[in-house]
């Protein structure tokens, strides 16, 4: 990451910009337009706190950058203004050193990035290079594979789903990822013999690090086609900076790849509702019994809460068993539970996956033509997964 400017060489790949800048109480009122000031492709106007509405309304701008002195309720509530006043308009945030419960206020304002003090040019450049190279990639979605229950097989179909969105999109020259969060094990990982040695922890003290090219050096790209990323950091789950961290991680993934499918693990994680709250679309995993579909309704529930009835869920009920006599749970009962949910189903497939777990590959490398990947291809055709990203 860039530590000072050369001039010209660092600014060639900003398209004209338009910056509005907020200073707080506290704050450099000339610090931001200094950093850039060099720069002919960046224009920058003040934003003012007791004009906020008329200075947004309709506005031209690219991006706002608050220079702040602090982080109190007062600039909380400031934030959130300039949020609800243009959620469309990227958001930097300049402010003092943060603690760890000051930095999950901030993120959950949806911000672009926070860049803490002593400020350099290039931290500023190189943050609305990434601002502005998000947004022109705003259309890639990110699909969750939600673990209701441990055990129900969700990094096995995440999998699966990222090995079968791959053969899909391959051939249009776009690009398909797994992001596991599951820190504890990095299963993933594991489970296609593509463990992944990089220690987070050595970037957790400084999550700014974390970017594009800094994740394109650490990812893995099975023969399958698409990129992984699984590692098996434990301690990440109660770092001091992990959930900053795993929120860059998430924002410069879903930023390079066209479908993004995160492996989401049924326990809970201080990040667990900013990603409920960002995906494009979900898939909850259980099996077929009592206790699993209480917890898929929890899950449920707790989305609905999030996010409305507008976002896709559904439901994978994974190794079902047929039988001629029926099941212990019946569709009519499963529809009265699920309600509106849609819910599908799922064969057990415990010969092919044992072997591709002991073998380190994909289920396909197994049997291509197996009824599980045959009823999880139709799934993913059936919620148009497949035909988003071929867009």
């Amino acid at each position: 990451m860039n530590m000072t400017v050369e001039g010209p060489k660092a600014i060639a790949n900003i398209p004209m910009t338009r910056m509005l800048v907020l200073t707080g109480e506290g704050a450099d009122s000339g610090e931001i337009e200094t950093l850039v000031g060099f720069s002919p492709r960046i224009s920058v106007s003040p934003l003012e706190a007791a004009r906020l509405p008329e200075q947004l309304a309709g506005s031209a701008a690219d991006l706002v950058v608050a220079n702040l002195g602090g982080l109190g309720d007062a600039q909380i509530h400031l934030l959130g203004d300039i949020r609800s006043l243009a959620p469309q308009l990227p958001l930097i945030v300049v402010s003092p050193q943060l603690s760890s419960e000051e930095t999950r206020r901030l993120f959950k304002l949806d911000i672009q990035d926070w860049l803490p003090r002593p400020l350099q040019a290039g931290d500023l450049i190189d943050s609305i290079q990434k601002v502005l190279r998000s947004r022109q990639v705003g259309g890639n979605r990110v699909h969750a594979v939600v673990s209701a229950v441990g055990g129900a097989g969700a990094t096995t179909l995440a999998l699966s789903m990222a090995d079968l969105a791959a053969g899909q999109i391959m051939r249009r020259q776009g690009s398909v990822a797994l992001f596991d969060l599951d820190f504890s094990l990095g299963n993933c990982g594991y489970a296609i013999n593509a463990v992944n040695e990089f220690n987070l922890g050595s970037v957790a003290a400084t999550p700014r690090r974390v970017d594009a090219e800094f994740m394109k050096v650490i990812q893995k790209k099975p023969p399958a086609g698409f990129f992984l990323y699984s590692f098996k950091r434990p301690e990440l789950n109660t770092e001091l900076n992990g959930y900053e961290l795993v929120l860059r991680m998430l924002d410069a993934v879903s930023a390079e790849h066209d479908l993004t499918f995160l492996d989401i693990p049924y326990y809970e994680t201080e990040w667990r509702e900013d990603v409920f709250s960002a995906v494009n679309s979900f898939s909850l995993v259980c099996e077929l019994n009592l206790p699993a579909i209480k917890h898929t309704l929890d899950q449920i529930a707790r989305i609905r809460a999030l996010r409305g009835r507008d976002v896709p869920v559904h439901v994978l009920i994974n190794k079902h068993e047929s039988s001629l006599f029926g099941t212990r749970i019946g569709k009519r009962r499963l529809r009265e539970l699920f309600e509106e949910t849609p819910f599908h189903f799922l064969p057990s497939a415990a010969a092919q996956l044992g072997q591709a777990l002991d073998r380190g590959v994909l289920p396909s490398e197994v049997s291509k033509r197996s009824r599980f990947l045959k009823a999880l291809a139709k799934y993913m055709k059936a919620v148009e997964m497949t035909a988003e990203i071929a867009k």
